[in-house]
């Protein structure tokens, strides 16, 4: 094996992790191997996930996962392989693809953690099929195995390389690692020494909204209503659409900066499919945690805005504990969780009361809930039997999704859907994707959703929609233009 450290390039750690027997025993046995695929993952100094997208802007394809209040960061760039899967069977698709894939997969780890070897970023749509026609680049469900990706839990940061090993002996595989980690340490010292420029405010130049656009809102709520009272349904979430056009394309990645600054408390993503086109956002909503053998979900429905007090604060909270409009909203989340676990789960835990989760503009009904889950369960099929959630669908939850398309008229794509990422080590997380936007060259789209019960104000709702689209709204103020 060829040695190729030049010029002190490689921290010693490396050196010892790559010219460990382990490690060579284990290239010995890989080049003899039927697996096309080799991943390795190292332990690396400490290097923002966000920043090591910024320092590698030649990829198209990107993934930003990010809750800095956890501590738990993800970035990747790049394609080594891709799951798709469309129709109502996709959650299942995904997963035979996964159990596929990871026969082709030898794996590496220098560390013993949960989040070593590789991982899928991704999700899926709202619906069965994806038709819009920016939405069609992401699919009805896609993930995607990275060539490289940095993961940053608490303290400890791991890298981890892809390579396709099918054209490859021992020795080419040995000096394509070492080429693609003396590439990575080399642009990460770049961070050093870099001057701050301030951002250029770029604001939005164009609201693309129709004056008809709130009178046909307030039909929507009163036809959602008017099903209600027929008995079709208890609940169903309807949601709107808002295109803003700005001088030049937004930075992605400044974009995804802003927001976790401003959101620590949510789960800020950022798929990006090519140079032009991303998915971003910052949801206050899990929709499936799995880790450590531990199983956590969430209830979150019944919303009102934050005040300009101490005092105003409080006594919105305390409004919103009160109403009976939206406790009815929030028990019907809580009851249909609870409900679609119990096929899947030994124990499930949650308050009896919901509490107040707070963010930036915002306070919500909060219900954590955890569980045991049975074994050979696997994420996609929890993933499949709670998506959606009455918190983006409604309840029951086949007959209000059956009615939200007709109400609507919009393509939600992969709005209020499931996205996140998942291991071969039985690990994953999910979020819904609210509180987002669909980015392509100098446009967005902003989506923002209600939940409508039978005493439902259209005006109210109106005003929550408002509230919703802030987050993305600000964000897309204060990038830094794309020149």
């Amino acid at each position: 094996m060829s040695t190729y450290f030049s010029e002190n390039i490689i921290p010693t750690e490396f050196i010892e992790a790559l010219e460990s027997p382990r490690f060579t025993e284990f290239l010995r046995e890989t080049g003899s191997s039927s697996a096309s695929l080799l991943t390795v993952t190292l332990p690396i100094a400490p290097i923002d996930p966000l920043a090591a997208l910024e320092l590698n802007p030649d990829y198209e394809e990107k993934f930003y996962w990010d809750h800095p209040k956890n501590g738990l960061a993800i970035s990747a760039a790049g394609k080594v392989r891709e799951l798709k899967a469309t129709g109502s069977d996709r959650f299942g698709q995904i997963s035979a693809q996964t159990i596929e894939l990871k026969d082709q997969l030898d794996a590496y780890t220098a560390i013993q953690h949960s989040m070593a070897g590789p991982i899928f970023l991704g999700g899926y749509s709202f619906s069965d099929h994806n038709v819009g026609r920016i939405w069609k680049k992401f699919g009805a469900g896609r993930f995607v195995l990275p060539e490289w990706m940095v993961v940053r839990d608490g303290n400890l940061h791991l890298l981890t390389l892809t390579i396709d090993k099918s054209a490859c002996d021992i020795d080419e595989i040995y000096e394509e690692i070492i080429s693609r980690i003396t590439q990575f340490i080399t642009l990460s010292a770049q961070t050093e020494g870099i001057a701050s420029e301030p951002l250029v405010q770029d604001t939005v130049l164009c609201t693309l909204q129709s004056p008809d656009d709130k009178a046909n809102w307030m039909k929507r709520v009163d036809r959602a209503k008017e099903l209600i009272n027929k008995g079709e349904f208890d609940k169903i979430v309807i949601a709107r659409s808002v295109t803003v056009e700005s001088r030049n394309k937004p930075e992605f990645t400044v974009m995804s900066h802003q927001l976790r600054q401003k959101y620590p408390e949510c789960f800020n993503f950022m798929v990006q499919k090519d140079s032009d086109t991303a998915f971003i956002g910052a949801t206050p909503e899990r929709l499936a945690s799995f880790r450590n053998g531990t199983f956590k979900t969430e209830g979150l429905a019944g919303s009102t805005s934050r005040g300009r007090s101490a005092l105003e604060d409080a006594s919105l909270a305390q409004n919103l504990m009160q109403s009976s409009k939206d406790r009815d909203e929030h028990e019907f989340v809580v009851k249909a969780i609870h409900d679609n676990l119990s096929k899947f789960s030994y124990r499930i835990e949650h308050p009896d009361q919901p509490g107040i989760k707070k963010l930036k503009n915002v306070q919500h009904l909060f219900t954590p809930i955890s569980a045991s889950i049975k074994e050979g369960i696997q994420i996609h099929d929890l993933i499949s039997e709670m998506h959606p959630t009455p918190a983006v669908g409604g309840f029951p939850r086949d007959s209000a999704v059956s009615h939200i398309n007709e109400i609507e008229q919009l393509e939600r794509g992969w709005y209020a859907a499931p996205v996140g990422w998942f291991n071969l080590n039985g690990c994953g997380e999910f979020a819904v994707a609210i509180r987002s936007a669909l980015l392509h060259e100098n446009r967005a789209t902003l989506y923002a959703g209600c939940g409508i019960v039978s005493d439902s104000d259209p005006e109210t709702e109106w005003n929550e929609t408002l509230l919703k689209f802030l987050p993305m709204m600000d964000s897309l103020n204060r990038v830094q233009p794309h020149e």
